[in-house]
């Protein structure tokens, strides 16, 4: 064998073995679903520490927001605050969700260097870990918003039975979206920074206190900011149903769309460097 094949070989079984690790990774860690998820419930727990009503603080904090956020501007766009408070407050806690999320995957492996370098833990338990722990959060504040949509007599019908089914979703998105940022912020600190101002602009661009149907009369800010924005089929396919309503079959082709192109392109990634992530923790 010439040593062009010799060394074309090696890098096949090479790619092979990463390509094992990547897939290994993942279901390993997610068989240790034990684990990830008495660490989340850790976080929230010494996140809450001696305080009395615990991570509800995080539910009153959103609460105090939304009724702040929606009296002043149902009175600036002249709507009911009735009418206009589920609309804020769904879409809210639906963005918090993804917000912390992206947020805090830049660090998920960066604060366990130490773990990762001392035992062999799947890089996938710290990246359930920051989704459980988020998810949890969601559920506060979301008994909060169904407090406050009774109160305010939203209809949700059968259409609130779409709520998991966004979940699900969203939640694969959401973990191919964690472990590309942990990744690459593993090796690029600078790009917490980065992805932490990109969120506070999606905030306001996103259709989240304010509604899509205000751009109709602009087809490519309708495409740029509504159509395109992974931001706002998050949002929309968990508050429509809170809302009473379907999401349009657009948003859950997009989804599926992202998940396939976002998970095959962080699998190619991880392909490449994921024994390297040890290194630059």
């Amino acid at each position: 064998m010439s040593p062009a094949g010799g060394a074309l070989k090696l890098r096949r079984r090479r790619a092979q073995r990463a390509q094992g690790a990547v897939l290994f990774d993942l279901i390993e860690g997610f068989e240790r679903w034990h684990l990830w998820r008495a660490l989340a419930w850790k976080d929230i727990r010494g996140r809450y520490r001696r305080t009395v009503i615990g991570p509800f603080w995080t539910a009153l904090n959103t609460a105090i927001f939304v009724a702040a956020l929606g009296a002043v501007y149902a009175l600036v766009w002249h709507q009911s605050v009735s009418a206009y408070l589920p609309y804020l407050a769904a879409g809210y806690i639906s963005w918090y969700l993804f917000l912390m999320i992206v947020n805090e995957s830049g660090m998920a492996l960066i604060t366990e260097a130490e773990t990762v370098k001392a035992i062999r833990v799947p890089y996938s338990v710290f990246i359930f870990r920051v989704i459980t722990r988020n998810v949890i959060v969601f559920l506060h504040n979301l008994a909060v918003y169904v407090i406050a949509a009774l109160l305010l007599q939203v209809h949700w019908g059968w259409n609130l039975l779409l709520l998991p089914v966004g979940l699900l979703f969203v939640l694969p998105n959401f973990y191919w979206i964690a472990l590309l940022l942990a990744t690459v912020c593993a090796r690029f600190r600078d790009i917490i920074q980065l992805v932490a101002n990109v969120t506070n602009i999606l905030f306001f661009v996103t259709p989240i206190f304010w509604k899509a149907s205000e751009l109709k009369h602009s087809w490519i800010a309708t495409l740029l900011i509504v159509r395109a924005n992974p931001a706002y089929r998050f949002v929309e396919v968990l508050r429509a149903p809170l809302l009473g309503q379907a999401p349009s079959l657009g948003t859950y082709y997009y989804l599926l769309l992202l998940m396939v192109l976002g998970g095959g392109a962080t699998f190619l990634l991880l392909r490449r460097v994921y024994g390297r992530i040890p290194y630059w923790l």
